[in-house]
């Protein structure tokens, strides 16, 4: 060999083993990263293995304790044996499933809430039954056969629309069509004059009542008096309040007889609200003659714990009337809850974790509901209801256990990024014994075309010297 051919050798030799050397470097630069993956690696499913799912605890039937994941759908599910919560948002708001909303929207009274859920009242005789349904029914309801039922619900309320507008606007228009005016001293000037109308028939009767002692008149006469004074008595009873004196010209409208006499009858709407007090005395008649000592004793619940349950709910979107609130009217008092999120057992646990929701236990101790007017005796102010916040740490049918869902998605991930690492940690052995090899080899290669351009040179200057 040349010793220009030589050289160029060497100087590919010595860039080749240079290269090698990078390669090599560059390998064992990611074989120390695959070390830094598996340690990550490894944390992660560390990690994992410390998760934790709240669970919520039940009871069958039987009595047996039943785990399931906590979710909103679990917490919200009834079921006999168990503790009612409710989720609240940071507004104060119940968030509840768009099925109860649409059962509360729907729904004007407790009655027609539970309804919803399958629950009815079971009255203690037909004609209790029958009485109710009239009371909470309007007078063109009509049983599914078509037979009315005669409710009087109706009368009631336009009894009551018709009293109220004429207090707060002092005008109400009759069926007549004549307007009725009523103002605090209106009142006070009739009232006076009625008082002084009733003492005069009074006086005039006491009168009367002598003479007839003395055998001076007939009993036709004191009759004619009595009954004079009975009518300034019933003139003078409209007057003992102003709400009194209200419904007395709403009572009464003003007709022409055949004579053209203008005579006074009553109106047709209290006719109405008389049909409605009707129906009410029968109502508490039989009622009392069952020894029922409130209207909670008239009727039990087809399931009770059931209706606890749902009434409980009622009164924490409604408040504490059996009756639509305004509050309830508005909604303001709840929200609905996304269905995604009611069955996502890790937002719930995350959301109490963090504190974006809170939680509140329902309790209730019996107590007799008040009846809030009695000439609506089925309208009621609950009794006895509370929901009270509470840390879901400390409810004693929550608890955690390990994520097994986490921990097995955690270790098939480590699983497979240690294969993968494996993997490529063999590629890069391998990789670096090829260049091992390679270096050896051209090191030799190297060493061996030294050693002939060592002795190349040599002969060249004997061969001068000679």
């Amino acid at each position: 060999m040349g010793l220009s051919a030589s050289q160029a050798r060497l100087l590919t030799i010595t860039a080749r083993l240079t290269s090698n050397e990078y390669e090599s470097q560059q390998i064992s630069n990611a074989k120390m990263r695959l070390a830094t993956q598996s340690e990550a690696a490894s944390q992660e499913y560390i990690k994992a293995l410390n998760t934790t799912q709240l669970q919520l605890m039940t009871y069958d039937a039987q009595g047996s304790a039943i785990t399931t994941p906590l979710t909103a759908n679990a917490l919200y599910q009834y079921s006999d044996l168990k503790n009612q919560y409710a989720l609240v948002n940071t507004s104060g708001q119940v968030l509840i499933s768009n099925g109860d909303a649409q059962n509360f929207e729907n729904s004007q009274n407790l009655d027609e809430f539970l309804a919803c859920y399958g629950i009815t009242k079971e009255f203690k005789s037909p004609t209790l039954e029958e009485n109710a349904l009239k009371l909470s029914s309007n007078s063109t309801d009509t049983y599914p056969d078509g037979t009315p039922i005669g409710g009087v619900n109706d009368y009631y309320e336009e009894w009551i629309n018709a009293i109220n507008e004429l207090k707060s606007t002092g005008m109400y228009e009759n069926e007549n069509g004549d307007v009725i005016t009523a103002d605090d001293e209106t009142y006070q000037l009739e009232k006076i004059s009625a008082f002084d109308a009733y003492n005069s028939a009074l006086a005039a009767y006491d009168e009367i009542l002598i003479k007839y002692n003395a055998n001076l008149v007939d009993d036709g006469v004191v009759t004619e008096y009595l009954d004079k004074l009975s009518a300034a008595k019933a003139t003078y009873s409209n007057y003992t309040t102003y709400d009194q004196w209200i419904k007395s010209k709403l009572a009464y409208v003003e007709t022409t007889n055949a004579s053209g006499n203008t005579v006074k009858q009553f109106s047709e709407l209290y006719k109405n609200a008389e049909k409605y007090y009707e129906v009410l005395a029968d109502y508490n008649a039989e009622a009392e003659n069952l020894g029922c000592e409130s209207l909670e004793d008239t009727y039990v619940y087809s399931d009770e714990s059931k209706a606890q349950w749902y009434t409980n709910l009622w009164y924490r979107l409604n408040g504490s009337s059996s009756d639509k609130s305004a509050m309830g009217q508005y909604a303001t008092n709840y929200a609905i809850l996304d269905s995604k999120l009611a069955s996502s057992s890790q937002w719930i646990q995350d959301s109490l974790k963090q504190g974006s929701i809170s939680l509140e236990k329902a309790g209730y101790e019996p107590s007799t509901n008040v009846i809030k007017d009695m000439d609506n005796p089925l309208s009621v102010t609950l009794k006895g209801i509370s929901w009270t916040s509470t840390m879901y740490s400390s409810c004693s049918d929550f608890t955690e256990v390990e994520d097994e869902s986490a921990i097995a998605r955690a270790e098939a991930e480590y699983t497979r990024k240690n294969n993968e690492i494996d993997a490529k940690d063999t590629k890069y052995e391998n990789q670096i014994k090829a260049l091992d090899t390679e270096h050896n080899a051209l090191q030799t290669e190297y060493e061996a075309v030294q050693t002939a351009m060592s002795k190349n040179i040599e002969r060249s200057f004997k061969t001068f010297n000679g």
